[in-house]
């Protein structure tokens, strides 16, 4: 198990999709993962480069997340992946596209910066039995 814990807002507004061919929602957007630190000859606090992370989720965690807004604080917890793809140029000059991004597991509202209001989902059915077995005589 990889996964990491991201902490950071919201770029541009996320984008969600459901794809009607396999039944699961995917929710994509870039995270804003700002680094602070004090200096130490003046004492300030001050932000360092600004790292964006592309993040994507599928399924429950997408439709869950999928009011999320641009600026909205975030914490994300997935797993680095390497999606990068090689196109080829009209020359016949194939070239890779590196593109890395995080699966996120677990998306939520820094409870930091935003408050939350918890709607629990409706429990799946599962097949089979839900009692248990009798006990052997």
């Amino acid at each position: 198990m990889n996964d990491q814990t991201y902490i950071g807002n919201i770029g541009k507004k996320p984008t969600f999709e459901f794809n009607e061919h396999t039944g699961k929602a995917r929710l994509q957007f870039s995270l804003a993962v700002n680094k602070r630190y004090q200096d130490r000859e003046s004492g300030e606090w001050r932000d360092g480069r600004t790292l964006w992370l592309n993040v994507v989720a599928f399924g429950p965690v997408a439709e869950n997340a999928s009011n999320l807004s641009s600026g909205d604080p975030v914490v994300v917890i997935g797993e680095l992946v390497d999606n990068s793809f090689t196109v080829t140029d009209d020359d016949g000059q194939s070239r890779e596209i590196p593109r890395t991004e995080v699966r996120a597991k677990i998306v939520t509202a820094d409870t930091r910066k935003a408050a939350i209001t918890v709607a629990r989902q409706p429990r799946r059915e599962h097949t089979g039995s839900t009692t248990a077995p009798e006990p052997a005589a």
